[in-house]
């Protein structure tokens, strides 16, 4: 039904993260779909937040989320291409889905508390502005 699916996840959150990969899974288990998983790492390169961060922690930071990336994917056995982005989650989420070309993208969605009715929740955001259908799994 849906040729290629991506997948974002907070690798930080692992049960989230493995609960999210193993709905995925059986979702997508009667297609022959491209899975595409990914996770972003913030970016910390402005200088006044950059200063208080060794240099080198941005390129630790998507070498660790590569890691825990590829362990979690490898745990839910699923045969998928791994992403580690960097910068704000919606804008990294639904750029990379318009440059995959992505027909859906299923993503997690945490508890509402009040503060994301007022200001948005990254799945709320990457289902308001993805060209591309989105399934949000709780």
């Amino acid at each position: 039904m849906f040729n290629k699916v991506l997948i974002p996840v907070d690798v930080a959150v692992k049960k989230e993260t493995e609960t999210l990969l193993d709905a995925a899974k059986i979702l997508t288990a009667g297609w022959t779909s491209e899975i595409h998983v990914a996770t972003v790492v913030p970016m910390v390169s402005m200088p006044i937040v950059g200063s208080y961060f060794d240099k080198d922690f941005e390129t630790e930071s998507s070498a660790a989320a590569a890691n825990e990336l590829a362990l979690a994917v490898s745990g839910a056995n699923i045969d998928a291409k791994k992403h580690v982005l960097a910068g704000t989650v919606y804008d990294a989420v639904i750029h990379l889905a318009s440059k995959l070309d992505v027909d859906l993208i299923v993503i997690g969605a945490h508890q509402p508390e009040l503060r994301h009715y007022l200001l948005g929740s990254n799945a709320s955001r990457v289902v308001r502005h993805s060209k591309s259908s989105v399934l949000v799994l709780r």
